[in-house]
């Protein structure tokens, strides 16, 4: 794989760039291709495709779904792309094994530290094998 990084200051655009990168914000100059195509030209529909199969997000501020389990957040990437709960069920356990929170799937967000947080939304941005990984920091 290849790692790409985007440095600058605070309030430079990286996060905007990302945003961008990922199909999450539409540029209103210029164009930002993937695969060649011009993601302004792309219906919603598509790019929430593009979204989900291709692209795995690690946010800032980790957007964990505070109700859910530890477990449950990596596994609801992979209802929105169909995949049956059993595989969703074994994917999450695997992914959250292998960031070491084997024993803590079952906590909700507000029970995990910082750091275990993160490596949460780590299995969560892998939960459907994606192309792509994009990380805002930190």
């Amino acid at each position: 794989g290849e790692f790409v990084a985007i440095m600058g200051p605070s309030g430079s655009g990286k996060s905007t760039a990302v945003n961008m990168v990922g199909c999450l914000d539409i540029p209103t100059r210029g164009e930002v291709l993937l695969k060649g195509r011009n993601i302004a030209r792309m219906s919603e529909s598509h790019l929430a495709q593009i979204r989900g199969k291709m692209i795995g997000f690690i946010f800032q501020t980790f957007n964990l779904i505070g109700t859910l389990s530890a477990k449950e957040n990596v596994m609801l990437p992979m209802v929105f792309q169909n995949v049956p709960y059993p595989k969703r069920e074994q994917q999450a356990i695997r992914l959250l094994n292998q960031v070491g929170l084997g024993e803590r799937m079952e906590h909700r967000p507000s029970e995990l530290s910082g750091g275990q947080q993160q490596r949460v939304a780590i299995a969560r941005a892998l939960a459907n094998e994606p192309e792509v990984i994009l990380a805002d920091e930190p």
